[in-house]
């Protein structure tokens, strides 16, 4: 089962040692997103197709937001192709570093994901890439379980 935090007095702000958040409600992944996280954690990638309209949403949803009709979800490599990228030269507490971070345009789906890329000697818009999830025993359930993206 996929972790939830259910009690919003323990939501903390980003980085962990920050201040507590403020919340009076409760944002669930719904059950297309737990569907994605469960077969995320277990190595594998799903998006959703329309099937009225054949749309592909990734991440997936239950519906599809053109024409209401159901969805139906299917498995995807997670490999994709960089459409956009920037490097952030400075983490969050403003020491310099190197890091790419990229939107990835996934192959069979009409979805995007925004991700780290690491062992990239170089990159471009176009450059394909793959996923490198965690290993199994480190898997949680959330999108943290995609350790990064490296070229394909």
């Amino acid at each position: 089962m996929i972790e939830k935090i259910v009690d919003p007095e323990k939501l903390r702000h980003f980085p962990p040692k920050g201040g507590k958040i403020e919340l009076y409600w409760i944002y669930t992944s719904g059950r297309a997103g737990e569907e994605f996280f469960k077969n995320l954690r277990q190595g594998k990638f799903i998006a959703a197709r329309c099937k009225k309209c054949g749309h592909r949403y990734f991440p997936p949803r239950i519906f599809c937001e053109f024409d209401f009709s159901e969805t139906e979800f299917y498995e995807i490599s997670g490999e994709g192709c960089v459409e956009a990228f920037t490097i952030a030269t400075m983490d969050l507490n403003e020491n310099p570093m190197e890091e790419i971070i990229a939107m990835i345009k996934l192959d069979n789906t009409d979805g995007r994901i925004i991700h780290v890329i690491k062992e990239a000697k170089e990159i471009s818009i176009g450059t394909r890439v793959k996923p490198v999830l965690k290993k199994p025993e480190e898997m949680v359930g959330n999108i943290s379980d995609i350790a990064y993206y490296k070229p394909a």
